[in-house]
């Protein structure tokens, strides 16, 4: 999405949750100072939240990247957002990532996190922990994990392939088994992503019923008991 749209977007989020939450009575009368140190601990707040919404998109797209090394569809590697010009299979799985997200209704827990997180954190109150920290850490390596889960058949499928025509080159050794072997892994590859919708569902949902949790469990400030 871009830039300005994302922005647009937060304000517009920021607009509905100021009818919820609303102002605590305990924030008038303070002084300028204490409103900006305010804005700067929301701000890290709201970038620890976003990291961690944004860590559950980003397993769809590892678990691309490596699927399409597997099956022979190499791309350029990356660390953000898949482009679909330079990376089709890894944008594919984010879409398709991103709409079963929105059909089965978690944004409406994310949304329902933010808001509580005001009750957990108050306003101006956030200042981020050694338990913050290791939070982020051991979420960020369910990239890995789950994203290494979505592409683990793939890697089964590659290592068949090559072990059959390297078994076959043996056999016949006038036959150019690599060239042969590349069609073969590929056409198994999409034959075999294109049933695939039901893994990569099985192994996001259990990462995704956490994300909420997680949002409000690093949201809690280590001056609160």
């Amino acid at each position: 999405m871009p830039a300005f749209l994302r922005g647009a977007m937060g304000i517009l989020i920021a607009v509905l949750l100021w009818g919820v939450v609303g102002v605590p009575s305990a924030l008038a009368g303070r002084t300028w100072g204490f409103y900006a140190t305010s804005a700067v601990s929301e701000l890290l707040l709201g970038l620890v939240m976003g990291f961690i919404v944004r860590v559950a998109f980003s397993i769809s797209a590892f678990g691309g990247r490596l699927i399409s090394n597997e099956i022979g569809l190499n791309s350029p590697p990356g660390f953000d957002v898949p482009l679909p010009a330079q990376e089709p299979l890894p944008s594919l799985l984010t879409a398709f990532s991103g709409v079963l997200f929105f059909n089965f209704g978690l944004h409406h827990d994310v949304l329902s996190s933010f808001a509580r997180s005001f009750e957990v954190s108050p306003l101006g109150s956030y200042s981020i922990s050694g338990a913050v920290i290791e939070r982020l850490i051991r979420t960020s390596a369910e990239i890995f994990v789950v994203g290494l889960r979505i592409a683990a058949p793939f890697i089964a499928l590659s290592f068949v392939t090559n072990l059959a025509f390297g078994l076959m080159g043996r056999a016949v050794p006038r036959m150019n088994v690599f060239v042969e072997s590349i069609s073969l892994r590929l056409w198994a590859g999409l034959l075999l992503l294109s049933g695939s919708g039901a893994l990569i569902w099985r192994n996001l949902d259990p990462h995704w019923q956490r994300v909420p949790w997680t949002i409000l469990e690093v949201c809690f400030s280590p001056s609160r008991p």
